[in-house]
């Protein structure tokens, strides 16, 4: 049913219908570019300029004379926004979803123009402002999780996808980060976001809080640059560790067949980026048997670093809290199960913590 007057959706409200109906993101281009909801597409009423524009007016001159200056720009591109809308195949009568910065006049003047045309708009009380709130707060929660650790190499993000497959909740923070962690993380990944962004779709990507559990990765505080919200890691450094322990040399073929179709110039800046921790000498060998072709020679090097450094922050932990677990070989499936059997072993013995 078409409204005369625009309705109003909850934080609550509007997420919930955002599964099912579009969202369209009123801001300008460069609010949205910077961060936005997962999901939504942008529909903006003001270019950058033209919002600067006005803001310029608002502050020096009256809010009157900035209104009137936002209707000029406006006006004229009504037909271009029923237009951009239709194009993504989304015909008049639907139902969309609106939002701007605090819930007012852009999201309300673009929500009147769809109802106007025959459209079902809704628009979120309180705009953009008000899902930064709501996300921030999600992300003050514990998670009642299982950590996956162990060392470099050992897949423990493919156990992950491969829990994930036999319907274990899972939360996958190496892919909402675009990085797998290391110096070497980004290599193969699309490139990272905002801090903003990151945090906005961690939240969208939080379970159900009624879930008795779920798995997550070890990782440090950093992914790349994006930074963990610090109830997350405190979660990943006070739940218990399933600590994968599978020999180097199964790690070491792993990854050099990750790795071997990779542009060998990002590899090498990989390792000069860690060639003060590497040492002098260790880190030119790495570079050396890069050069000469052989991958598995430099990543030995690197991996020898990085068993030493997990082996460190593994100390750190309560000892009770560590689980080590034995697998010969990098199978993630199979790994995957031994690792619910052996969880479930630890719940029947009451030894989770």
């Amino acid at each position: 049913m078409n409204q005369s007057k625009n309705i109003r959706l909850s934080i609550e409200e509007f997420l919930h219908l955002s599964k099912e109906y579009p969202v369209f993101d009123v801001r300008t281009p460069s609010e949205f570019t910077h961060a936005h909801i997962p999901g939504a597409r942008n529909l903006p009423i003001f270019s950058d300029e033209e919002r600067a524009e006005i803001g310029t007016l608002y502050k020096q001159v009256s809010r009157e004379q900035a209104i009137e200056k936002g209707f000029t720009f406006f006006g004229p591109k009504l037909n271009e926004y029923l237009q951009t809308v239709q194009s993504q195949g989304i015909p008049q009568g639907s139902t969309v979803l609106i939002h701007c910065w605090r819930g007012g006049m852009r999201s309300e003047a673009m929500a009147w123009l769809f109802n106007f045309y025959g459209f079902e708009a809704f628009t979120l009380e309180g705009g953009y402002k008000a899902y930064r709130n709501h996300v921030l707060h999600l992300l003050k929660q514990s998670l009642p999780a299982w950590v996956i650790g162990g060392f470099t190499g050992s897949g423990k993000t493919e156990i992950l996808h491969c829990l994930q497959a036999m319907k274990e909740p899972i939360l996958d923070l190496e892919d909402i980060a675009h990085h797998r962690g290391s110096s070497f993380g980004s290599i193969g990944c699309p490139e990272q976001t905002s801090q903003e962004s990151f945090e906005n779709r961690l939240a969208m990507s939080y379970p159900d809080p009624s879930i008795p559990y779920l798995w997550i990765e070890d990782e440090s505080r950093k992914i790349g640059r994006n930074i963990l919200p610090l109830a997350l890691y405190e979660t990943i450094r006070n739940r218990p560790v399933i600590f994968v322990d599978i020999p180097r040399i199964s790690r070491l073929t792993w990854l050099v067949e990750q790795y071997k179709n990779q542009d060998m110039n990002l590899i090498a800046e990989a390792v000069q980026r860690i060639a003060k921790r590497l040492g002098g000498l260790e880190s030119k060998k790495a570079l050396a048997a890069l050069e000469q072709g052989n991958l598995e020679e430099c990543f030995e090097i690197a991996l020898r670093y990085y068993d030493d450094t997990y082996l460190y922050g593994v100390s750190q932990r309560k000892p009770e809290q560590v689980h080590r677990i034995a697998l010969p070989t990098v199978d993630h499936e199979t790994n995957a199960q031994r690792i619910k059997e052996f969880v479930l072993t630890i719940n029947n013995n009451g030894m989770h913590g």
